[in-house]
């Protein structure tokens, strides 16, 4: 019962950012979207620990996704606290609540064993942070070539999405997380390849995932170093950090939706 409390809530709670309330830079509409969102991060919380905690460790597809989008939108509520993204809302919620909806219809499970070491545990939750920040950074990169496009269009007034922050804050912004994402992704991947064997009693196997993982590390490096040698930025950037976040995805949860949905 408590599950479906907590969906049902989670739902509602982020479902009605998404609503036309009038001027979203009153004060009073501001405080009841930010009200609402951190009472559904609250209860999303909640549902994580009951759906992936309360009977072991069930990081099963759904559970993980579940984690990575509290994150997103937990991010997007700091971004947005002051509702200077218009339209944001659109790309972090809305897949929030296609992923909730699910959470209860992909109910496989996937329980770690209890002779991980913490060590172990520690990669695993550096390794969500990572994936986490990644995907945002790739929502929120979304969101930044629908303001270039806007602005190529010569189009300010009435769009769906739009921004009070110039282009370059925003790509500041955007790389700033990406360099985050990119140093826990450097954690996972040397700790995952290096140490495979003493983390998890299992030697390393060389398959898609470890490729996919490997190409999307070395994209996202390339990205971010020819950002900071020739000032890379713009669409030529957004789509490489995409094409590095397709890579990224195939590897780990692109493997489990395969392991555990299509092949259970």
């Amino acid at each position: 019962m408590a599950y479906w409390n907590l969906l049902s809530a989670t739902l509602l709670l982020y479902f009605l950012p998404c609503i036309p309330l009038g001027d979203i830079k009153n004060q009073n509409t501001r405080l009841l979207v930010n009200g609402a969102l951190f009472l559904g991060l609250m209860s999303h919380a909640a549902l994580v620990y009951v759906s992936t905690f309360s009977q072991g460790v069930d990081l099963n597809f759904s559970n993980a996704l579940l984690i990575i989008s509290w994150v997103t939108v937990f991010l997007y509520w700091l971004i947005n606290f002051h509702a200077a993204h218009k339209g944001f809302q659109f790309l972090t919620l809305v897949p929030a609540l296609v992923i909730l909806t699910m959470n209860p219809l992909l109910n496989g499970h996937h329980y770690l064993s209890d002779s991980y070491s913490f060590a172990a545990l520690i990669h695993i939750v550096v390794a969500l942070l990572g994936y986490s920040l990644l995907a945002f950074g790739a929502i929120f990169s979304i969101f930044l070539l629908f303001i270039e496009t806007n602005l190529r269009n010569k189009l300010s007034s009435g769009t769906l999405f739009s921004s009070d922050s110039s282009i370059l804050t925003l790509e500041s912004h955007l790389f700033a997380i990406y360099w985050v994402g990119f140093f826990l992704l450097t954690i996972t991947m040397v700790t995952g390849i290096f140490f495979t064997e003493r983390l998890f009693g299992t030697p390393l196997m060389i398959n898609h995932k470890l490729i996919f993982s490997v190409l999307a590390w070395l994209i996202y490096g390339s990205l971010l170093l020819a950002r900071a040698i020739f000032g890379w930025r713009g669409k030529k950037a957004i789509n490489f950090s995409l094409m590095a976040f397709i890579f990224l995805f195939l590897s780990y949860l692109g493997s489990k939706f395969v392991l555990e949905i299509l092949l259970p």
